[in-house]
């Protein structure tokens, strides 16, 4: 009977044996699972995170951040300008009271700051109108996207109902500030001085019939383009 019971015994012992160490290989195998899967979870998370980041850094329209378009080739630009002056001294003569007009200059900007352009528009005075047609150069200061600008225009205003008498040379110097409000959109605002000289100031022969009449005009509008 002994040795039966012995051999009853040892299986009895190996079954507990071979059930605990099964118990302890699951439970390891589940616990390295667990570890794995919350690893994968926080590498996801961290991420999306850096993702999330990365989307708001590229869509950011006012930043202090340098511009991203301000290179050496620079590019094409158009920009468009409705313009509101009022007279400065001596605004009883005619075309010298104030003006409203719209404008539009088309011209290159590049990398290192600097735009030129030529424009053309129309500009509706108190006594008549004036056909401006002008070269107009810009400096921006700085690389941000929210840049100050220094501006300086000048050419000829055209009046084709008597083209000796009403017809000018102007010059308008100003400074402004032009913010980007979508992709390649930004609006301009800028305020200056415009002085316009009718064609005996600068003809000797009739001093008397020389004049120049100064505004203060204000410049709003959109730049498309770099």
């Amino acid at each position: 009977m002994e040795p039966k019971v012995t051999e009853i015994l040892k299986r009895t012992i190996m079954k507990r044996l071979l059930t605990v160490l099964a118990i302890l290989i699951f439970a390891s195998s589940f616990a390295g699972a667990q570890i794995v899967t919350e690893r994968c979870w926080h590498l996801d998370k961290v991420q999306f995170l850096e993702h999330r980041q990365d989307f708001w850094r590229s869509h950011k329209l006012f930043t202090t951040a340098p511009n991203p378009s301000t290179g050496i080739s620079g590019g094409f630009y158009n920009l468009t300008e409705a313009q509101y002056g009022f007279g400065l001294a001596g605004t009883e003569p005619p075309f010298s009271n104030h003006y409203a007009g719209v404008t539009m200059v088309n011209g290159w900007r590049f990398g290192n700051g600097l735009a030129v352009g030529v424009g053309v528009g129309y500009y509706g005075y108190n006594d008549g109108y004036g056909i401006p047609l002008y070269g107009d150069v810009r400096y921006y200061i700085g690389r941000q996207k929210n840049q100050i600008f220094l501006m300086g225009s000048g050419g000829f205003l055209m009046n084709f109902e008597n083209f000796k008498d009403f017809s000018r040379v102007f010059f308008n110097p100003g400074a402004g500030l032009i913010i980007p409000v979508a992709k390649s959109v930004k609006l301009s605002f800028a305020v200056g001085l415009l002085t316009q000289y009718n064609r005996s100031y600068f003809e000797m022969t009739d001093p008397w019939g020389r004049y120049r009449d100064s505004f203060i005009n204000m410049k709003l509008g959109l730049m498309f383009g770099k």
